[in-house]
């Protein structure tokens, strides 16, 4: 899939995402460039809008630096189009929180075994994650999740052996692209 057609399919994906869950899409507190139109005056709780994202190739290759990770080009899209709050199943990146769901995911032990942990199933037991051990073919890396409490078992400051963690993993998606169709039901 070319790069121009990615974009769109993420793009749209959040657009049919968002009006999915539209009825639900309000917080206790929203950034002022996120609030969306016609807000009532009453209530604490406020409706929040995608906006897109002013993340830049800088932010991005600072954040792999700091986790340790190369990002697939599907990703960077994929982080680079909307800022949103979505939780769970697509991880919150808004504009006052850039990155808050790839961060809160993270995990050596995992980017170590060859995973990028991107967010936390919509629970919060699973830890969604990109398997990149087929890199640099997007289509084959898929996505799978592993219950976060398997982790304890292993100590982060030893060799793990990707075998040891991929034998809790299951895959959830044959590749992203999948992995959102899936979301969108």
């Amino acid at each position: 899939m070319k790069r121009e057609e990615q974009k769109q399919e993420i793009k749209d994906f959040f657009e049919q995402y968002y009006k999915k869950y539209e009825k639900f899409m309000t917080l206790p507190s929203v950034p002022a460039a996120m609030l969306a139109e016609q807000q009532e005056e009453e209530g604490e709780w406020k409706k929040w809008k995608l906006i897109p994202a002013t993340v830049s190739d800088e932010d991005l290759a600072k954040l792999e630096a700091q986790i340790g990770v190369a990002f697939p080009d599907f990703f960077k899209i994929f982080l680079t189009t909307y800022f949103h709050f979505f939780d769970g199943d697509v991880g919150r990146h808004s504009v006052d929180e850039p990155f808050f769901a790839v961060k809160n995911a993270w995990n050596p032990l995992l980017v170590k075994a060859g995973y990028l942990p991107f967010t936390w199933d919509r629970d919060g037991y699973y830890i969604r994650c990109v398997d990149l051990v087929n890199m640099p073919d997007e289509d084959k890396c898929r996505i799978c999740q592993i219950d976060h409490e398997v982790l304890f078992d292993f100590d982060e400051d030893s060799e793990v052996k990707r075998e040891e963690i991929e034998a809790a993993m299951e895959t959830v998606a044959d590749n992203f692209m999948e992995y959102l169709k899936g979301l969108l039901g």
